[in-house]
């Protein structure tokens, strides 16, 4: 019950996902926790570009390695935190 409770407290703890937005521009941004390739709560890159206006132009998508082929992305996968932002204008 104990290891149950501590995995529900992380995983609410894990993400975030939010935006700012001006008149002209956007930043729309999302994390995940990773344990041993396991997202939770799910892909930050997806849950960043649904936050994306309708109809705005991206211009920088910024995003933490998480892939199984490189050192840095195998580490961040097996235990760290994913993190992508994506900006641009309206």
């Amino acid at each position: 019950m104990k290891k149950l409770t501590l995995i529900l407290a992380l995983t609410s703890l894990a993400s975030c996902a939010g935006m700012r937005q001006t008149d002209d521009t956007f930043t729309a941004h999302a994390e995940s926790f990773n344990i041993v390739g396991l997202q939770l709560p799910g892909n930050d890159y997806e849950a960043a570009m649904e936050l994306v206006p309708e109809g705005a132009e991206i211009v920088t998508i910024r995003s933490t390695p998480s892939d199984w082929a490189s050192l840095s992305g195998i580490l961040n996968r097996l235990l760290g935190v994913s993190y992508t932002e994506v900006s641009g204008t309206k």
